[in-house]
């Protein structure tokens, strides 16, 4: 019960998940008109701005002097109804976005971990990465794309190293061998930049949801980088549900899984030449 009250608070600290409960409150109470191209409409967008947490966007955009033109311009809204959409937490009706009966059930029926286990599984398997960090691709594939169907590798991978910092630089260099993604970062005469990660996967995914901290620091050309990141509590309990409900799902047919289990009943955690044995035969199954 302790471990619940901590994981439930820390999914209410969680500034994406708070706005995603403020967003689904707001269609309960009031409905959302949307305009001709779908879009919530600016008068929707500015009452939820007074309640939502993130609040950069919309700074820089005061700071600049610049006008909202509609939802396109604040991308997190246009995920958080996606998500909505996808978990059938909303639908249309003439114009309007309503609340649905699963929706009321998912804001009054179950408690704040579970709602964000939801939305994060949703997040993970069920919206495109590509459409919400659009990457470089080669015959079709791109970086997010590969990201995605291997996440649980990372996920695992992540799980060696627990709360220790991860070397952001490191980190890419390893997900650029492993996924044999040599094609996709190029060194252009002042480094690889590893851009689709950093963002794709590290900023717009997992700092958003709360599952890693990060520390950046300024590089050789002025611009702010992640230095380094390291899994949260709530990032640690969620690699670990992943993984335990894909080896559910895949009984043991998942390579990786299989070496967890076994350690485990060794009590002792894989080595990292085991976990590179594992991640070889995963990526000989995909």
């Amino acid at each position: 019960m302790k471990d619940n009250a901590i994981f439930n608070q820390a999914a209410i600290n969680n500034d994406f998940f708070h706005d995603f409960i403020v967003f689904l409150t707001y269609i309960e109470k009031n409905t959302i008109r949307r305009t001709a191209t779908g879009n919530i409409s600016l008068a929707d967008i500015a009452a939820l701005k007074k309640d939502f947490r993130q609040q950069k966007i919309f700074k820089d955009y005061e700071k600049h002097g610049w006008k909202i033109a509609s939802e396109v311009d604040i991308r997190f809204l246009t995920h958080m109804k996606v998500l909505a959409e996808v978990m059938y937490l909303t639908y249309n009706r003439k114009g309007k976005l309503l609340i649905s009966k699963n929706g009321r059930g998912y804001l009054h029926n179950i408690d704040p971990i579970t709602q964000y286990w939801n939305m994060v599984e949703t997040y993970w398997h069920k919206i495109s990465w590509e459409y919400v960090n659009p990457s470089f691709e080669i015959d079709g594939e791109g970086v997010m794309d590969i990201l995605q169907k291997n996440q649980n590798i990372i996920w695992d991978a992540l799980l060696r190293k627990e709360y220790e910092w991860i070397d952001f630089q490191a980190f890419c260099e390893t997900i650029k061998v492993h996924f044999n993604l040599d094609s996709y970062f190029k060194d252009k005469g002042y480094g690889i930049d590893f851009f689709p990660i950093e963002y794709g996967l590290i900023k717009n995914n997992l700092f958003r949801l709360g599952c890693i901290e990060i520390e950046e620091e300024k590089n050789a050309r002025g611009f702010t980088k992640i230095k380094r990141f390291k899994p949260t509590k709530l990032g640690t309990y969620m690699f670990k549900k992943i993984i335990k409900d894909k080896s559910e799902e895949e009984g043991d047919d998942c390579p990786i899984c299989r070496g967890m289990k076994k350690a485990e009943k060794e009590q002792r955690n894989l080595s990292m030449e085991e976990l590179k044995e594992l991640f070889d035969e995963a990526k000989k199954k995909k």
